[in-house]
C-alpha cells in the first residue's frame, strides 16, 4: 500500500501550480514589455506628425491704455503708460464637431495609433462693446485670437467670416513654442476696416478642418454655448470638466451634445493673461495628472473644457493580462479535474504529465498575445484556445488511454475557456459571473465527490 498517496499528490500539485504562478508573472511581463513598444510608436508619432489636439474658440483681445505710476533703475517714480488687455467672448455660439475617426492612417510594423479628422463649424454673436469704464481703447491694436495645439494638424488656414465677408487667419508672431500652442489671429492692423465691426458688434462663421490623435478638447469662451460632436466611433470617453447632457453611442457611430452658460466666462479669466503660445500651454495644462502616459496628456484645474476620448474598441494588452489572472483559475480547475479522475477511476497521473498539461496552457497565453497583434482579439482568442485544447486532448488520449475519457476533458477545457472568454467580454459584470462560475465549480465537485471516502481513496500498491 502507497501510504499518504492523496497528501503527497496534493502537495505536488500545490508546487506545480506555484511554478505556473511564477510562469505566469514572465508572461504578463512580456505583455508590458509589448505594450510599451506600442506606446513608444505613439509616442514618437505624436512628437513628428500630429498629437491630441485642443482648441480654444475664438475671442477679441482688445488693448488699452492706462495712466500709471512707473520705477526707473534708480528707484525714482515717474508718471507712465502702461498697456493692458482684455478678453471678450462671443454672446452666443453654435459649434458642430464631425469626426472621421479611423486606426489605419498612423501604423509603424504592426503597431497602431488612433486619430480623426475633425470637420468643424461654428457661428455666433460679438454684442456691441460697452465702455462704462471709460478705457482707453486701441482700436486699431485689436486681433481676434484662436488658439490651436499643434496647427500640423490644419490643411488650410481657418476662414473666418464676419458679416458675410471671409477672412483668414494667420499666424501670430508669439506663436509655435516648442510645447507651446499655435497661436493664430485676425488683426484691425491688417484690415482696418473691421475696428468699426469690433466696436459696433458682429456676427461670426468659422469653418475648418484639424486632423489630431486620439484625444480632442474644445475650450468654450462665450457667454452661452451650445456644441454638438458626432462621428463614426463607438468607443468614446467624455472628459474635462463638463459632460454631454445628452450622448448616445452605437458599434460605430456616436453623438453627444453640450449646452452650457457658465464656462466661456470662467476661460476667459484665465486666457486674457496670456501673450505667448506657452502661457497657453500652461494655463490649460497645469496639473500633471496624464490620462495616457503614450501622449503626455495633462488634465486642467482651471479651464473647463470638453474633450472626447476616443478608444481602441478592444485592447489586446489589457485583454490578454486580464486572461492571465485567470490563468490560475484556469490551471486549479484542470488539476482538480485530474486528481478527481485518479481518485474515482483509480487511474494514476504523473506530476510530469501535469506539468506538461500545465505548460501547454501557459503557451495559450503567448500565442494569444502574438497572434491578436496582427488579427482581430476574438479570432486570435479562438486559434490560440482551439490549439491548446486539441494538443491537451490528443496528449490525453495516451494518458487516460481512452478516447471517452480524453474527449470528456477536451470539451471540459472548452466550456473553460468559452467561460473565461465570456469573462473578459462582461466588462463591469465581472466579478458577478465570477463568483457564479466559481459557486457553480464547487457545486459540481461536491456533487461528484459526495460519496468519496477519502480515508479509503489511497490505491493499493501493485
Amino acid at each position: 500500500m502507497r501510504r499518504n498517496f492523496i497528501n503527497l499528490k496534493i502537495g505536488a500539485i500545490l508546487f506545480l501550480i506555484l511554478i505556473f504562478y511564477i510562469g505566469l508573472f514572465f508572461i504578463s511581463s512580456l505583455v508590458s514589455e509589448r505594450q510599451s513598444y506600442q506606446q513608444q510608436v505613439i509616442h514618437d508619432i505624436a512628437n513628428e506628425q500630429i498629437r491630441p489636439q485642443q482648441i480654444v474658440a475664438p475671442y477679441l483681445k482688445l488693448p488699452y491704455q492706462v495712466q500709471t505710476t512707473c520705477t526707473d533703475e534708480q528707484k525714482k517714480s515717474y508718471p507712465c503708460i502702461q498697456t493692458l488687455f482684455v478678453a471678450i467672448g462671443a454672446e452666443t455660439t453654435d459649434w458642430n464637431a464631425q469626426f472621421k475617426v479611423s486606426d489605419s492612417t498612423y501604423k509603424r510594423n504592426n503597431y497602431k495609433a488612433i486619430s480623426y479628422q475633425n470637420s468643424m463649424s461654428g457661428k455666433g454673436t460679438f454684442k456691441a462693446i460697452d465702455n462704462e469704464a471709460k478705457r482707453d481703447y486701441r482700436w486699431e491694436q485689436a486681433e481676434i485670437i484662436f488658439p490651436i495645439q499643434d496647427a500640423r494638424g490644419l490643411n488650410a488656414k481657418p476662414i473666418f467670416n464676419i458679416d458675410g465677408k471671409a477672412y483668414k487667419f494667420d499666424f501670430s508672431e508669439q506663436s509655435q513654442g516648442q510645447r507651446g500652442f499655435d497661436l493664430m489671429h485676425l488683426t484691425a492692423k491688417q484690415y482696418p476696416e473691421l475696428v468699426q465691426k469690433f466696436q459696433q458688434g458682429f456676427k461670426f462663421g468659422l469653418e475648418f478642418e484639424l486632423e489630431g490623435l486620439s484625444e480632442f478638447s474644445f475650450i468654450p469662451t462665450s457667454y452661452e454655448m451650445t456644441y454638438q460632436a458626432k462621428g463614426n466611433w463607438g468607443d468614446v470617453k467624455y472628459d474635462r470638466q463638463s459632460l454631454p447632457f445628452k450622448k448616445s453611442s452605437e458599434k460605430h457611430q456616436f453623438q453627444a451634445d453640450w449646452k452650457n452658460i457658465a464656462l466661456g466666462k470662467r476661460n476667459l479669466e484665465n486666457v486674457s493673461l496670456c501673450e505667448n503660445s506657452q502661457c497657453f500651454y500652461q494655463v490649460l495644462n497645469s496639473q500633471n495628472a496624464p490620462a495616457e502616459a503614450a501622449y503626455d496628456s495633462r488634465t486642467p484645474s482651471n479651464i473647463s473644457g470638453i474633450s472626447a476620448q476616443f478608444l481602441e474598441p478592444v485592447n489586446i494588452y489589457t485583454q490578454t493580462d486580464r486572461a492571465i489572472k485567470y490563468g490560475v483559475m484556469v490551471i486549479i480547475i484542470t488539476f482538480g479535474c485530474f486528481f478527481l479522475f485518479e481518485v474515482l477511476k483509480q487511474l494514476k497521473i504523473h506530476p510530469v504529465q501535469y506539468a506538461l498539461v500545465a505548460m501547454a496552457q501557459g503557451v495559450f497565453f503567448v500565442l494569444l498575445l502574438s497572434i491578436s497583434e496582427y488579427y482581430a482579439f476574438a479570432l486570435a482568442y479562438l486559434v490560440a484556445a482551439s490549439a491548446c485544447v486539441g494538443l491537451i486532448t490528443w496528449y490525453l488520449y495516451f494518458v487516460v488511454k481512452g478516447i471517452k475519457p480524453a474527449l470528456l476533458f477536451g470539451i471540459l477545457l472548452g466550456v473553460l475557456y468559452g467561460m473565461m472568454y465570456l469573462l473578459l467580454q462582461s466588462s463591469g459584470k465581472t466579478f458577478l459571473f465570477g463568483s457564479i462560475l466559481s459557486f457553480i465549480l464547487i457545486a459540481c465537485v461536491m456533487f461528484i465527490t459526495r460519496h468519496v471516502n477519502w480515508y479509503q481513496s489511497e490505491p493499493q500498491s501493485q
